[in-house]
């Protein structure tokens, strides 16, 4: 599969900065990548990001916990690298995940989004 290479450069670009952000500079998961990938087309379900990745709630929760802020026995536990959002939906009774600013600011930055979508 070919790919053009702006968005090769893109793509390198994204690797780099989220190992170079992350704690003690360790490469992000496939799956955090493919999430993160995956949000910045639209807002997601987990279970919505679960289909798209061929795995399950659990390998998906932890993935976007590594982004996302959330409350754990609670505490308040910020992640290493702030670039999800999650907001519960009470009529739906589940969560969506979002680009959160940090989010989308680098995205843009990296060329993979812009305000009309991916």
């Amino acid at each position: 599969m070919d790919m053009p290479e702006e968005k090769l450069n893109a793509f390198s670009l994204l690797l780099k900065t989220l190992r170079h952000n992350s704690k003690r500079h360790t490469c992000p998961s496939a799956l955090q990548v493919e999430v993160l990938l995956h949000v910045a087309v639209k807002p997601r379900t987990y279970e919505e990001l679960a289909t798209l990745t061929n795995t399950s709630n659990g390998p998906i929760s932890r993935a976007i916990a590594s982004m996302a802020p959330r409350v754990h026995k609670g505490e308040f536990i910020m992640p290493n690298i702030y670039l999800l959002n999650r907001d519960y939906d009470s009529s739906k009774k589940r969560f969506k995940v979002s680009l959160s600013t940090p989010g989308k600011e680098l995205m843009a930055g990296v060329g993979l989004f812009s305000s009309t979508g991916a």
